[in-house]
């Protein structure tokens, strides 16, 4: 789906979690990983987004695993996809793992990131929800 504009529209979640001590998202995603993916999709359709990424810190291998099974299971139970649950809607989730770097906890920096880029803060404006990802409101 496309705004009026002709833009793909992006949902990202930011799960780098890259100061010391901060593991309230981890717990999340490692005991109900359905939860951040229902509120994505819940984003992601209220917005009009047709793709979300969940942008995950390389350290937490069984979030990554448990956030996979669960987007999966999402997929197969109709939640995910081009026709989510019949109603005509898309909507895709796919899970990234973080750079590993501090810096790539800042959203511009994340986005620049999941471009394949180095991490590095983007001067603002203009704002993420303007010009995100690929250049694409997010």
């Amino acid at each position: 789906v496309l705004d009026a504009k002709g833009a793909q529209k992006y949902i990202v979640c930011n799960a780098d979690e890259g100061d010391s001590g901060t593991f309230a998202d981890r717990l999340v995603m490692e005991s109900d990983p359905y939860m951040l993916i229902e509120g994505m999709i819940i984003a992601g359709l209220a917005v009009g987004a047709t793709q979300g990424y969940i942008y995950l810190r390389e350290e937490y291998p069984l979030a990554h695993e448990l956030l996979n099974i669960a987007i999966e299971r999402a997929r197969a139970a109709g939640y995910l996809g081009q026709d989510i649950l019949g109603c005509g809607r898309a909507f895709e989730l796919e899970v990234r793992l973080g750079a590993g770097a501090y810096i790539c906890g800042e959203e511009t920096s994340l986005l620049e990131s999941l471009e394949g880029k180095r991490g590095m803060v983007r001067a603002k404006p203009p704002l993420p929800a303007i010009n995100g990802l690929f250049g694409q409101p997010t």
